[in-house]
């Protein structure tokens, strides 16, 4: 599991007190014995200094740093029956792992423990994936839970009969209010980790991008993917000026400043928003949808503000 730092402030009612009672009363989701633990493992600073006991007495006004593992990202269920699980993937969580530990934290990990067996035809470390999110976007995913269902959905994506919309904030704002990219996409030579705009050798993709909101210096896009190429959507519009908000890969020479005091999500600004195919079993047309998590949000609508100001 990660790990994160947390800073808290001793306040005015809790001067003096022994530094077990005021961890238990600051930080209300970890019991007695677990915060003890932290402790003796040296995870917990008093103004700084690691302490190595906790009946310490601490006035207000003192910084409490402790370091403890990130809480397990909340996994959104839209649907579930027999042979399907909707899911929304919510950002900084893997789609699925390397390996099969136990403790992974991988999306497909949790989803085999909660809802499984899933099918592990595609490998052991992917049970039931149809298709990925990179760790930093976040949005829906179906997954199959059987066999057949998972060759009749892998089907589905090869025939590029499914519908796949993102939503994303782009550092630029496009002259266009409707526009496509076709430019085909291959590996960057030597990175395994980056594409890029290859009309030689690279192999065919193609994205439509209509303007939900224009901020001026950036904008809200709607993202059609009619071909499914690793870091499409990205590599796309950094092409053009315009990549995602907080990419680290394909934007950070060309990422323009928040106006205004605006704060920036602290991530990728991508979302899977729309997701619609054909159940595996019944045939029937079936769509989903799920609207920008919370930190997206925010900066969207601070950006309105803003420009509804003017």
């Amino acid at each position: 599991m990660p790990l994160q730092r947390i800073t808290y402030v001793v306040p005015k009612n809790l001067s003096g007190d022994r530094l077990d009672v005021v961890l238990e009363e600051l930080v209300k989701d970890l019991s007695r014995s677990q915060l003890q633990k932290l402790v003796r493992r040296g995870k917990v600073r008093v103004n700084g200094k690691v302490v190595a006991r906790s009946n310490g007495r601490v006035p207000k006004g003192t910084a409490i740093e402790i370091e403890r593992e990130a809480p397990a990202p909340t996994i959104e269920v839209l649907h579930q029956d027999a042979d399907i699980l909707v899911v929304v993937k919510p950002a900084g969580l893997l789609t699925h792992g390397a390996d099969r530990r136990p403790d992974s934290d991988d999306l497909a990990s949790q989803l085999d423990e909660l809802f499984g067996p899933l099918p592990i035809s595609r490998g052991l470390e992917r049970p039931g994936i149809v298709h990925r999110l990179d760790r930093d976007t976040s949005g829906i995913l179906v997954v199959a839970r059987h066999e057949p269902a998972l060759e009749n959905l892998q089907d589905q994506f090869r025939d590029r009969s499914v519908l796949k919309v993102y939503q994303c904030l782009s550092s630029g704002s496009p002259l266009e209010t409707d526009f496509t990219i076709e430019d085909p996409l291959g590996p960057v030579p030597g990175k395994a980790d980056r594409q890029q705009i290859d009309h030689a050798h690279g192999k065919d993709a193609h994205t439509d991008f209509q303007v939900l909101q224009s901020f001026g210096t950036h904008a809200l896009l709607a993202c059609r993917l009619h071909t499914g190429r690793r870091h499409q959507i990205r590599v796309h519009l950094a092409a053009r000026g315009l990549p995602v908000l907080g990419d680290p890969l394909y934007g950070s020479q060309q990422q323009r400043p928040l106006p205004g005091g605006v704060a920036a999500p602290a991530r990728l600004a991508l979302h899977a928003w729309k997701l619609a195919f054909r159940h595996p079993g019944t045939g029937e047309r079936m769509e989903f949808a799920s609207e920008l998590p919370q930190d997206l949000q925010a900066t969207v609508d601070q950006l309105q503000k803003l420009r509804d100001r003017v």
